[in-house]
């Protein structure tokens, strides 16, 4: 009797404390939830009520580490870091046998590719905070957390049987835990302001959007350039979920979007039907959530359900529904717009709701997610199924392999070439190219990489981008053939590199056609090494025969060093096995053909000492591409330098000064001439998209824009109408850039892809380093109008100015930091700006 009295008093405490939590958390979660006791509540373990404060990743991180400690229902996985070493953690939660057969289930999901229907639950991934500074989500997935840890309904606790659920809760720490911190120390204690022009609701540069390196980690889902996406599309091909939610924020005086998109304009060729078919039923689940709590929403008006690079549509070229959740932001606690005040815990409400319905989705269309899978990954048959991509490159193999390697990485099936194929002049050779078929099992994600449309039929359906080919970055030599040249397939990279190098006592040379002879150069410079730079093309005997070397080969005298000649090979022969390149001893300075090795073609490399102009309205993610190039590639120190202390700046301590997009309207009259002047000495300025613009309007350089009459006839100042100044879709065109001039060094090809969304339109002149053709569209799109200034306008122009140059791109160079070709133009123009003289 005792012991039924106490069962009895033990399960009335147990459905007390149940109550007691449902207080507490009834605004978030449906009165009918039965919460487990033992699990801590978000706030009972923070101390404070969500959305009161934002709380930063530490604290969401630590959470998880509890909720994990105390449930069987959770495996919790340290995917990767961040940049600032901050812990990227998904969070597993399923049923308790699902968890301890998580390693069978896994190894399941490979027979995917198969397309076969593999013996595990149903795989959900729900994905928060890629932007750091749209924090409702991160929030949420503190709640929904909870919700499938300790709610004990027998519903739930179907669906864990029926599901494993992966919960990220912030993609973007480094960004999140910046906003986090700017809201935190500037939300008033006592009273809150709503105002939209409160600093709470103000950040300031670069805001928490981007990642360390300011990025915008929702566009490189393909690129994988950032440790955070690399860690993150590893598990993904790992699990290949069913379902991917991708939680954002929007502009405070919107409500809340969810999928489907606009479906004109906004549907991939390369994405099955039925994928968006799920993404209309799912809506009917979003829909009636929303309703329920009172909350409004739209769906079909906006947004690119297009590009690969976005969380929300990479699951559809993979074989997974990918659904986009936008929310109106607080940017703060409490807000004031046009829907009224917007709060923070009404924000947190509706992303708990959509990602619980998710689920609720999920299970609904269980068996239609199955078929969706075995439809994609079926391989196509016909004629698509024959087609295969050939992509290679002689001298860059470093360049190639990186392309390959990315590949790989996204489970894609490549293979050797197995003999030497001539396609359209261009040699691809065995050893030094690729196949890559286009009828493999994913080839919706083949298809969007080597992308290559250029006919929209309703542009004004167009969203933020039209072209999306990755294989166009590379700038490497690439074709479709149907030969039957297929080697082995590639599970892994070769290694180059053969490490013998041998001492000299008169020089060296590398091909500086590899790519990473610049990572190699900017070592010998930071050493203070003497190296020259080929302005012609030259051969040479070699310990293993005539070498040739072409344009900005490198040379390193063993003489006149400040160094003796045992310390200048120690230090080459570390360089060369830690970048991975050859470096050619030589023993004679006469050449077999072209210029000896004294000649003065061979020009001295200066050392440069780099700043670019941050902060204010400069845009960060040009800033970050630099910054990124610098830190992470190059390994060179640069010189960041806000814009409202450039002024105050030696500029002489200075020989290269990068200028990125942005208003750069800080700078009085006496402080352009300032810059002017430092030009004239010597210095060479590099201008980047927006900043070109700026750099011609004030006079800094003498080129000039494309000119056009303005709708009114006129023409204006600066030649070029306002309509000139928007932005189109991102798009790919064909440029024909000069290969015997120093910001060409490196390239083997003159056709040159760039990448563009401005209309900005440089004047050609006889400065022109790189034209766009008469054809230039390759992969997106572009207006008549547009395409008839286009034409024949200048992407990179280098003009001299007294003993310096101004050195303007057209487009951004370093676009999402993948753009490798024009990458190693504006490398280039760091290198050998001050040689742009005279020439």
């Amino acid at each position: 009797m005792k012991k039924v009295i106490t069962t009895i008093i033990i399960s009335l405490a147990v459905l007390l404390s149940a109550h007691v939590k449902a207080e507490k958390t009834d605004y978030f979660f449906a009165p009918e939830v039965i919460f487990d006791s033992t699990i801590p509540t978000p706030e009972e373990f923070l101390g404070y009520e969500i959305g009161s404060r934002i709380t930063e990743h530490s604290r969401i991180n630590a959470y998880y580490e509890k909720l994990a400690e105390l449930s069987d229902r959770t495996s919790l996985i340290e995917i990767g870091q961040t940049h600032e070493k901050r812990k990227l953690y998904v969070l597993i939660v399923s049923s308790p046998e699902n968890i301890r057969n998580l390693d069978r289930y896994k190894e399941a999901r490979k027979n995917v590719r198969q397309g076969e229907k593999p013996d595990s639950p149903l795989i959900v991934f729900l994905g928060n905070t890629v932007h750091g500074n749209e924090i409702s989500s991160s929030e949420a997935a503190l709640l929904s957390a909870y919700y499938y840890v300790a709610a004990q309904n027998d519903f739930l606790l179907k669906q864990l049987e029926e599901g494993i659920y992966f919960i990220d809760p912030v993609r973007n720490p480094d960004g999140q835990e910046r906003f986090a911190s700017w809201v935190n120390s500037n939300t008033s204690v006592n009273s809150y302001n709503i105002s939209q022009f409160d600093r709470e609701h103000t950040e300031g540069w670069p805001r928490g959007r981007g990642n360390h390196y300011w990025f915008d980690l929702n566009r490189d889902w393909v690129n994988i350039v950032h440790p955070e996406s690399k860690a993150r599309v590893a598990f993904y091909q790992d699990w290949l979920p069913h379902v991917q939610a991708d939680h954002h924020e929007m502009g405070t005086n919107s409500t809340f979007f969810f999928e489907p998109t606009d479906p004109d304009g906004n549907e991939s060729r390369f994405v099955p039907q039925s994928t968006y078919q799920l993404n209309r039923l799912f809506a009917d689940h979003y829909a009636k959530a929303l309703d329920k709590i009172g909350s409004f929403y739209y769906t079909k008006e906006s947004y690119d359900n297009k590009n690969p690079n976005f969380g929300s549509t990479y699951p559809d070229y993979n074989g997974g529904v990918g659904i986009l959740f936008e929310q109106g932001s607080s940017r703060g606690l409490k807000q004031e717009s046009d829907n009224g005040i917007v709060t923070l815990p009404f924000t947190v409400r509706n992303q708990l709701v959509t990602s619980i319905a998710t689920v609720d989705a999920a299970i609904a269309h269980r068996d239609a997610l199955f078929d969706l899978q075995k439809e994609f990954f079926t391989p196509l048959r016909g004629r698509e199924a024959s087609k295969s991509y050939i992509i290679g490159d002689s001298y860059d193999l470093s360049r190639l392999h990186k392309f390959v390697q990315l590949l790989l990485d996204h489970r894609l099936e490549v293979y050797e070439n197995a003999n030497d194929v001539t396609i359209d002049s261009v040699q691809y050779e065995k050893g030094k190219s690729y196949i890559i078929p286009a009828g493999q099992p994913n080839s919706a994600l083949v298809g969007i990489i080597f992308d290559d449309i250029k006919e929209y039929d309703d542009a004004s359906k167009l969203g933020y981008g039209a072209g999306f080919s990755v294989a166009y970055s590379t700038g490497l030599s690439y074709n479709v053939t149907a030969s039957s040249s297929r080697g082995a397939r590639v599970q892994t990279l070769p290694q180059v590199y053969t490490g013998s190098l041998q001492p000299s006592e008169y020089a060296y040379l590398v091909d500086y056609r590899d790519s990473k002879s610049q990572q190699l150069l900017f070592r010998l410079l930071e050493r203070d090494i003497l190296v020259k730079s080929a302005f012609k093309p030259f051969s040479i005997s070699t310990d293993k025969g005539v070498r040739d070397f072409s344009y900005g080969s490198l040379l390193i005298p063993v003489k006149n060093q400040t160094i003796s000649s045992s310390e200048l090979y120690a230090i080459l022969k570390e360089l060369a096995e830690q970048e991975k390149i050859d470096i050619i001893p030589v023993s004679t300075g006469l050449n077999v053909k072209g210029v000896d090795l004294g000649s003065s073609t061979f020009k001295r490399i200066e050392k440069p000492k780099v700043l670019v102009v941050t902060g204010g309205d400069v845009s960060s993610l040009e800033a970050g591409e630099v910054w990124h190039l610098f830190d992470q590639q190059l390994k060179y120190p640069l010189v960041r330098v806000d814009f409202n202390i450039f002024g105050r700046v030696p500029l002489n301590e200075f020989n290269r000064i990068v200028f990125v997009s942005g208003n750069y309207s800080f700078l009085n009259e006496s402080e352009i001439e300032n810059l002017k002047n430092w030009v004239r000495n010597g210095g060479t300025l590099i201008t980047l998209n927006g900043a070109s613009r700026w750099a011609i309007s004030n006079k800094v350089t003498s080129a000039k824009l494309v000119e056009r009459p303005d709708t009114t006839g006129q023409r204006q100042g600066t030649g070029v109408s306002s309509r000139s100044f928007g932005r189109f879709p991102t798009s790919v065109f064909q440029t024909k850039i000069d290969l015997e001039h120093p910001l060409a060094f490196g390239l083997t090809s003159e056709k040159l892809p760039v990448v563009r969304e401005s209309a900005l339109f440089l004047a050609p002149s006889s400065n022109a380093v790189s034209v766009y053709t008469d054809d230039p569209l390759l992969n997106g799109y572009i207006s008549s109008e547009h395409l008839e200034r286009l034409k024949g306008s200048a992407s990179i122009l280098a003009n001299n100015s007294g003993r310096g140059s101004v050195i303007l791109f057209a487009e951004d160079p370093l676009f999402r930091g993948i753009w490798d070709a024009t990458g190693r133009t504006f490398v280039n123009a760091v290198l050998f700006g001050n040689n742009i003289s005279g020439r």
